[in-house]
């Protein structure tokens, strides 16, 4: 796929690939400071500012990656690249409910590949815990307003704690954890393992109207993309934004044989939601105790279902959206160089 002709489909597909609505959609982000979470900041960034996307309201940040601490300053580095230190941050949880796992440190031990720091300006936060934040957002633009969770669910299960009408206000709320149980899939999921409790008390609000659970396990089943596109291809688009993502995932690309991030795919599935060619009904559950703990049971034939999940995302769609949202007619992007 030779640029050029990815750049004549970023003028093709521009118009339907974010969902154009005459009232503009409201997307927070709950992000762990990670660079999967930081390729997602950027396509949302992207598609508000280019492609008519929804308008990014704020950023939370929670423990995952790295520590909840890290994830701030990751997120500020994020939205210096971006130049959109306009969007408000709000610090969440440090730590589990109970009790969670410790961060593999896929991405470096700083979350975006231990890479000498550039300068950045600094973004205070905002002074309210990103689950009031979220309660606020969800009362302030009601069914209008998109939640993506793409690190543990802390903040997630503090809003429903706080708020039990939380989630029946927003309009959608995606869910970036877990696994699709099997032979293949047998242990916990790194965002669900982060705070079984939180999953429990998400899945235990949740509606199959308004909660979509992207599971890990299809991402790698359906959408392991090869390396070298990644590398060759989406990593030569000429931007600052993608010279970053290709210095954020040094090490994540180098651990392993194909790239098939789950972050990113959530937000794509958010953004775009055509691109899934197969969601269930599912009533999901994870367990809290024992060998099994962390592990997300779907039941897809229960009568009383609480999530609709992505079980499988069509992965050509899937690598031309990336390439359209990242290669947008405005090359610099107004980013810095």
């Amino acid at each position: 796929m030779t640029f050029s002709y990815c750049k004549l489909l970023c003028y093709l597909l521009v118009a339907s690939q974010c969902g154009a609505t005459p009232v503009r959609p409201k997307l927070v982000i709950d992000e762990d400071g990670g660079a999967d979470d930081a390729m997602a900041i950027f396509m949302a960034l992207i598609c508000e500012k280019y492609l008519n996307g929804p308008q990014v309201v704020g950023l939370t940040t929670v423990f995952g990656n790295v520590n909840e601490s890290q994830a701030y300053i990751n997120t500020q580095r994020i939205l210096n690249i971006a130049e959109r230190k306009d969007v408000p941050i709000y610090r969440g949880a440090a730590s589990p409910f109970v009790s969670g796992i410790e961060s593999d440190y896929f991405f470096g031990m700083d979350g975006l590949g231990d890479n000498e720091v550039e300068d950045y300006d600094k973004i205070p936060a905002r002074p309210i815990h990103a689950a009031l934040a979220l309660i606020h957002f969800s009362h302030l633009y009601g069914d209008k307003l998109i939640v993506v969770a793409i690190g543990s669910l802390t903040n997630i299960g503090l809003a429903m704690k706080l708020d039990p009408g939380f989630i029946s206000r927003i309009g959608q709320l995606y869910v970036g954890a877990g696994h699709i149980h099997g032979a293949k899939y047998k242990e916990p999921e790194f965002n669900a393992a982060m705070d079984p409790e939180a999953y429990h008390i998400v899945a235990n609000h949740s509606y199959p109207s308004q909660v979509t659970v992207v599971p890990f396990s299809p991402i790698l089943t359906h959408v392991q993309i090869e390396k070298n596109w990644r590398i060759n291809v989406l990593g030569k688009i000429p931007t600052a934004v993608s010279s970053y993502m290709i210095k954020f995932e040094r090490k994540s690309i180098a651990a392993v044989n194909y790239w098939a991030n789950l972050d990113p795919a959530v937000m794509a599935v958010a953004l775009r939601e055509s691109l899934v060619d197969e969601f269930k009904l599912s009533l999901n559950t994870i367990i809290l105790c024992g060998t099994e703990r962390g592990v997300t049971p779907h039941d897809f034939i229960s009568e009383n279902p609480n999530a609709r999940v992505v079980v499988q995302i069509n992965k050509i769609e899937y690598m031309i959206f990336l390439y359209t949202v990242f290669s947008t007619p405005v090359q610099d992007l107004g980013l810095r160089d």
